[in-house]
């Protein structure tokens, strides 16, 4: 499934709200340190995760219990993560095209990210893929405006819009605004016969502010893609004859790029808490949430991605719909859903033969789950 460029353009934008303090810690563990763009800091050690906590420490685990967190975040997290491993990655094959300009810390963080979720996507694909791994900067304008296109087709990173994108990463202040992060563009070229994942980022870019669910997001586009073979593109996102919905696209990528991206429950909970809980405070007085029924509504807007609103929610409140529906049928079906796209007619149909419930049906059960992460959020 190509994924849009809407997530970058959305998501780092709306991180200059204030910084979102993480789940309740236990008294061995330090709250998490915040970065100068509003993020939890992070970097790799021997390719190893740490987190930096509010007293300036790196840690590499988290205290908190199983208990400590929803039973359906833990079993979204453990499904995800049960996903078996190819050491080797045989199924799929990268072609590094990240640009010369590209910061060398932040290259070597999405190679090895891409390569660690590829081991886990490799098993689940029945021929051998290859990953074009490309990364611009603001110094690639002449490629990305000349040459790019004869590798990607441009509806899937925007066209010019990711030309603009990188007119803001000339500063660091700039870069900052758009959060630091710089994000990326991923899918399945089905004419073409091979998957691309699109980084970009500024020369500016450090490790302080890089964002670890980036990589595992857009690894999941590709998941998305090749499962598919972009078979549901036929109508817009939202549409009643469509088989895709912009929370199944963005949210259900959100939820394994964070259980993929973060090396912890609890590391993976606070990110989960943390987008949702942004978007509740920068949307507050424009959604009502107060009954299933409103979580239901919200949930069939961010089918379609057509308003600001409903193109950030689709991440933020689709990765709660995706979740749960991982953690209440599993993974695999999951990966079912993905591979019945082909031989289904719509989303609901694919619903019905994967796991025997209607959009309305599994609506309601993921309405009120996300209708306790949004009420536990808002106080």
């Amino acid at each position: 499934m190509r994924t849009r460029v809407l997530f970058l353009a959305l998501a780092l934008t709306l991180t200059q709200t204030p910084a979102v303090e993480a789940n309740k810690q236990t008294k061995s563990t330090s709250a998490p340190a915040i970065g100068p763009t509003g993020g939890y800091v992070y970097r790799y050690v021997a390719n190893k995760q740490q987190r930096k906590d509010a007293n300036n420490k790196w840690q590499s685990k988290d205290s908190r219990k199983e208990n400590s967190f929803d039973p359906i975040r833990v079993a979204a997290y453990k499904s995800i993560n049960s996903l078996a491993v190819d050491p080797s990655h045989a199924n799929i094959e990268f072609e590094d095209q990240i640009r010369a300009s590209f910061p060398k810390e932040i290259a070597a963080l999405i190679r090895l990210q891409s390569k660690e979720v590829a081991k886990r996507f490799s098993p689940l694909f029945d021929t051998k893929v290859k990953i074009k791994l490309i990364g611009v900067t603001e110094k690639d304008q002449d490629f990305v405006k000349n040459e790019l296109p004869k590798i990607v087709d441009q509806n899937g990173y925007g066209g010019d819009f990711l030309q603009d994108l990188l007119k803001d990463y000339v500063s660091r202040e700039r870069f900052y605004y758009r959060a630091g992060t710089g994000g990326g563009s991923a899918g399945y070229e089905n004419s073409k016969g091979y998957a691309y994942y699109l980084a970009h980022t500024s020369t500016f870019a450090k490790t302080e502010t890089y964002w670890p669910e980036v990589a595992p997001h857009e690894m999941t586009h590709v998941l998305q893609g090749v499962l598919t073979r972009d078979s549901g593109n036929m109508y817009r996102e939202g549409d009643p004859r469509s088989k895709v919905t912009g929370h199944y696209i963005e949210g259900s990528a959100n939820t394994i790029g964070m259980a993929l991206g973060f090396a912890n429950l609890g590391w993976y909970s606070d990110e989960m808490d943390k987008l949702l809980a942004r978007d509740i405070k920068f949307f507050k007085g424009k959604v009502s949430m107060n009954s299933t029924s409103d979580a239901v509504k919200l949930i069939k807007e961010i089918e379609g991605r057509d308003s600001d609103l409903r193109g950030q929610l689709s991440y933020s409140a689709g990765q709660i719909v995706w979740e749960y529906y991982i953690a209440k049928y599993g993974i695999n079906k999951f990966i079912e859903f993905m591979k019945n796209m082909k031989d289904t007619e719509t989303f609901n149909d694919n619903l019905k033969k994967t796991i025997g419930k209607d959009r309305e049906a599994f609506y309601q059960e993921a309405g009120a789950y996300l209708l306790k992460n949004w009420q536990r959020l808002s106080k």
